[in-house]
């Protein structure tokens, strides 16, 4: 059995992937916020492909680095290890979205990623302080990635910044005809999984 980890993004849980469609011969584990993971449970898989969405890329860049692996299946979708800053969403603006938090600004960024309609099964003050502990806790990472795709209306982390990331970094991405939340399509998974297999 194969097995795709996802790691997720800021303010979400599982129901942002409920209805997507699985590659045949995979599971899907999504992994959330604080990302605790038993590597020692990964052994089982006969191949793994990671994925990270969004603030998840940079969570995930960090599992990847402190356990130093080493794997050619590491995929990020609107986001990358430098989520605030030059490549990523500008610190003006990330304190901004922090010092003003409220529920009804949560709702507002839900439809600004491209979402309007989720509600996560979350309270809100786990989600803010979520976001405190990313902001107190960020440093810009090493990138780990060798795909990554981009959203071409991205509003959260904007599409400009990402391109350029690829372009530094000589990093193959592909471009989504979507904004930051990329989900709408339910064959995404499927076919990121084609894509990665025939790139191999």
């Amino acid at each position: 059995m194969n097995l795709i980890l996802f790691f997720n993004g800021w303010g979400m849980d599982d129901s942002i992937l409920k209805d997507i469609n699985i590659p045949r011969g995979y599971i899907l584990k999504v992994v959330n916020f604080p990302y605790n993971i038993d590597i020692n449970k990964l052994g089982i898989y006969s191949d793994i492909i990671y994925i990270g969405w969004s603030f998840g890329c940079y969570y995930l860049t960090k599992f990847i680095c402190e356990n130093n692996l080493i794997s050619n299946n590491i995929i990020a979708i609107n986001g990358n290890s430098q989520t605030i800053g030059k490549y990523g969403i500008p610190k003006k603006m990330f304190d901004l979205t922090l010092n003003t938090l409220t529920p009804e600004t949560l709702v507002k960024f839900y439809e600004n990623m491209g979402a309007p309609n989720f509600t996560p099964s979350r309270d809100f003050e786990s989600i803010k302080s979520e976001l405190q502990y990313f902001g107190d806790n960020f440093v810009p990472l090493k990138n780990i990635f060798k795909y990554i795709y981009i959203g071409e209306n991205d509003r959260i982390i904007p599409t400009t910044k990402q391109k350029k990331f690829c372009e530094v970094e000589n990093i193959f991405s592909t471009i989504l005809p979507c904004e930051h939340y990329p989900f709408n399509d339910k064959n995404i998974l499927i076919n990121i999984i084609k894509r990665l297999n025939h790139e191999l």
